[in-house]
């Protein structure tokens, strides 16, 4: 994969996510190994209760994050546009 390009990919049914979205980046001059941070939409449920979410995995932080939570925590969008 190429480092700091965004990749988008569509998975196929039987995945538990319907698009994924990575980007590795990665400085020019730094001794560092690239850090990968990931967007991903679930699958429609097939049971009733929900739509699709939307979650982020970021470096250094082992669980997923939903997108609304971390836009947050990071002051780029406010409570009421949540």
């Amino acid at each position: 994969m190429a480092y700091n390009i965004v990749c988008v990919f569509n998975k196929k049914p039987p995945c538990k996510w319907s698009w994924v979205s990575e980007i590795r980046s990665a400085a020019d001059n730094s001794g560092r190994p690239p850090q990968q941070f990931c967007v991903r939409l679930n699958s429609k449920a097939k049971t009733g209760g929900g739509g699709q979410t939307i979650v982020c995995s970021i470096p250094m932080i082992k669980e997923e994050i939903p997108l609304a939570i971390l836009m947050r925590a990071l002051n780029i969008i406010g409570d009421k546009q949540i």
